[in-house]
């Protein structure tokens, strides 16, 4: 065989050696990237599965934070006690439905974001005063506190309130905002200013039924010895004194029924500090003992 035919051959198997060599390269490299784009097509399965996790997660718990909230927002407007939310600044972060409505006679959203002084028709400066002196106090104390106070309502009837207040604190235990509940007093305070006017007038009628009793019968006893006197003596001697003598001892006869008559408890001024028992207003037959008195001693007079 020719040389040159040789070469020919020997070229033709270098060739494809070469050939080979270099589809095998290539053939382990695309085994490679296939390899690789099967690793990043299941990360990215697996980044997709964890990214669909959490948001199914993420969208439960909101749902859960949502139903909360409306779970809490319900239990407020369930209880019958006005109940308000303020934040270290003083402005209004929620309340219920029944403050909102009975005592400032607004809607929830008219409230929200605003400070009591900014209300001045349905909070009145004094008592936006007080609420802020009261919150003071609280902070001094560092824990609950509780006031009294007239609140003027939406109805526009003005009823005695006890306000709870306690401070909201964050997990670091500092005070972000105060929570208060309002409790009505009016009809508690009413029965207990009843209860007191009843005792003392309890204690006025023993007092005045003993007066009655040990005053009258001295009474009734002068002013027949007034009478005889009256009737031994001359008129000229002595008529003139008597009828007054007389003419007082009706008028403390008028004084003892008022006293028998006292149905309630009133008071008027003795002095600058001191009261004393009207008796003449607290009496029923006060305007009939007044009469008696100014028409007594002409008809009992002696003649």
């Amino acid at each position: 065989m020719p040389v040159y035919a040789w070469i020919i051959v020997l070229l033709g198997l270098a060739w494809g050696a070469a050939a080979t060599i270099y589809l095998r390269r290539k053939t382990r490299d695309l085994r490679r990237a296939q390899a690789g784009l099967g690793e990043a097509a299941s990360k990215i399965e697996r980044l997709e599965a964890e990214h669909l996790q959490k948001e199914a997660y993420r969208g439960n718990t909101e749902d859960r934070l949502r139903g909360y909230l409306q779970l809490l927002d319900a239990l407020i407007n369930t209880i019958p006690n006005p109940i308000y939310f303020q934040d270290a600044q003083g402005i209004f972060q929620g309340c219920n439905k029944v403050f909102a409505k009975e005592i400032l006679g607004l809607t929830r959203d008219q409230i929200i974001g605003r400070r009591p002084l900014e209300m001045p028709d349905q909070i009145p400066p004094d008592l936006a005063a007080t609420y802020q002196r009261q919150e003071m106090i609280m902070a001094r104390k560092g824990g609950g506190h509780s006031f009294e106070a007239q609140v003027h309502c939406a109805d526009g009837a003005r009823r005695d309130f006890l306000f709870s207040m306690a401070p909201i604190q964050n997990p670091g235990v500092d005070a972000i905002g105060t929570v208060v509940v309002l409790s009505d007093l009016t009809e508690k305070n009413r029965a207990a200013r009843d209860r007191l006017q009843k005792e003392k007038l309890e204690g006025v009628l023993e007092t005045a039924g003993a007066v009655c009793h040990e005053f009258n019968q001295p009474l009734q006893a002068l002013s027949g010895f007034l009478e005889i006197l009256a009737v031994q003596r001359n008129a000229s001697e002595g008529g003139p004194v008597m009828e007054r003598a007389l003419a007082q001892i009706e008028r403390m006869r008028g004084i003892t029924a008022k006293l028998q008559g006292i149905t309630h408890y009133e008071t008027m001024p003795y002095g600058e500090r001191t009261k004393i028992i009207d008796i003449h207003k607290s009496s029923e037959a006060g305007a009939a003992g007044e009469e008696k008195c100014a028409g007594g001693p002409a008809g009992n007079a002696p003649k």
